[in-house]
């Protein structure tokens, strides 16, 4: 039964998403309420599913079952394989997935009524669900990275939805340079893997370290996965750019950066946890992080005036405690905060805009009345001390000219041998056009 459900559960989006790409390029249009009404149906059968797959695994605890398909392709002695892992932790993040991209479409019939790019957000929408459904059930670094890319690639196009503007285009620029410099680390996780474990099966690793296969050198597996979490997380130093994607609809903010996408990085790294557990360093580093983020958001979060950035350092802030729980262990409270707090942020950021009117509207709370917030740790310090701290928080602790400096430190030389590589390619050519005149 479980692997029926699965099947359906896989290839049920992949053909949703095959019928809006017809619908696309044979240039038909779809009336704004049937393509509604369409989608009411297929988001109630997807959470159908989802519920029903969650069921039996939770009854089936803590075993799983293992799905294997056809290979895709093979290349010398490699073979890409399509193997899939159905487990409570996949289960319930697909069950996530499901249920808050389903609410999403049902807000959005009324908020992007008459949109013109309504479709477009549909498609890309239904994209990021399908990529979540590969991630939550990939048994396997390769394939993970196919939905991990998916997510990423329908994140940037929904945070320039509104492409004639510019604004929303650079930032979406920010996002995706983030999204690349974090995603080469599963790249390389897949090939240290590979070169020293001559696999990326999430079952397999676990079991050869049992054995005393690899050695202390394994320990940059666990540094490339933990490096690839941070961009999707919002984790430090990958802060700054989650809170600039605001620019897109605000059911693409909820959907996105305070429900799904940001919790693949706690998500990714609770796959790798039985990975973890053999090496100490890589949980001590990742509840580092964690600490250091929430810090951080806290901090930026209490200088910022609009209701949508503030929920951006919210939900880094709160990701951080998640990375903290999962550096102690407590695995299954992670995966518990995880669905809770992303159901309460969709909430919250799909309530942003209406926010200044329910304040005023709130018999308890007088007009032109400000609310001073103080929290338990400001007493231990000085007016003079928290006044310095704030006004470096109003500046995001600069950490964009950190970052920014990184990054272009890592893109010049590329960028130099770019150019000359296109430069020796103009010339080369030259000299074949010139050597065929003679000719």
């Amino acid at each position: 039964m479980a692997n029926s459900l699965f099947t359906l559960m896989i290839f049920s989006p992949l053909l949703w998403m095959g019928v809006l790409a017809l619908l696309f390029f044979s240039q038909m249009k779809l009336a704004e309420e049937r393509l509604s009404n369409a989608l009411k149906y297929y988001s109630l059968y997807m959470v159908f599913l989802a519920l029903s797959l969650a069921v039996v695994t939770f009854l089936h605890r803590p075993s799983f079952l293992l799905v294997d398909f056809p290979d895709w392709f093979q290349v010398g002695d490699y073979e890409f394989k399509l193997r899939f892992i159905v487990d409570l932790l996949g289960a319930t993040y697909a069950l996530l997935a499901t249920a808050l991209i389903g609410v999403i479409f049902r807000f959005s019939r009324n908020y992007l009524h008459r949109e013109p790019g309504y479709f477009r957000f549909v498609f890309l929408l239904s994209t990021l669900l399908f990529g979540l459904i590969v991630v939550s059930f990939s048994r396997s670094i390769d394939l993970l990275f196919i939905g991990w890319e998916l997510v990423g690639t329908a994140s940037v196009l929904l945070i320039s939805y509104f492409y004639d503007k510019s604004q929303p285009v650079v930032h979406a620029t920010r996002a995706i340079i983030s999204y690349r410099i974090c995603d080469m680390g599963i790249l390389a996780g897949a090939a240290w893997s590979h070169h020293y474990l001559h696999t990326t099966d999430f079952v397999i690793i676990p079991t050869l370290l049992d054995h005393g296969h690899g050695g202390v050198g394994l320990v940059f597996i666990g540094l490339f996965i933990t490096w690839a979490s941070l961009a999707k997380a919002g984790q430090l130093p990958m802060c700054s750019w989650l809170p600039a994607a605001m620019e897109g609809p605000t059911p693409s903010s909820a959907i996105f950066y305070g429900a799904l996408s940001v919790h693949l990085g706690p998500f990714l790294l609770l796959r790798f946890y039985d990975y973890f557990a053999h090496f100490p360093i890589l949980l001590v580093l990742v509840g580092l992080i964690g600490g250091l983020s929430a810090i951080y958001a806290t901090l930026v979060g209490r200088t910022r005036s609009d209701a949508k950035t503030m929920l951006a350092y919210a939900t880094i802030s709160q990701v951080g405690l998640i990375y903290i729980e999962i550096a102690l262990g407590f695995t299954g409270l992670a995966l518990f905060h995880m669905v809770t707090h992303a159901s309460l942020r969709t909430y919250q950021f799909l309530r942003s805009s209406s926010l200044i009117q329910d304040f005023y509207e709130n018999p308890v709370v007088e007009h032109n009345k400000t609310i001073q917030r103080k929290l338990f740790f400001e007493r231990l310090f000085s007016v003079s001390v928290r006044q310095r701290v704030y006004v470096h928080a109003l500046h995001g602790f600069h950490l964009d000219y950190f970052t920014g400096r990184i990054i272009a430190g890592f893109l010049f030389p590329m960028r130099v041998y770019l150019k000359w590589e296109a430069r020796w390619m103009e010339f080369d050519t030259r000299l074949l056009k010139f050597l065929l005149r003679k000719k």
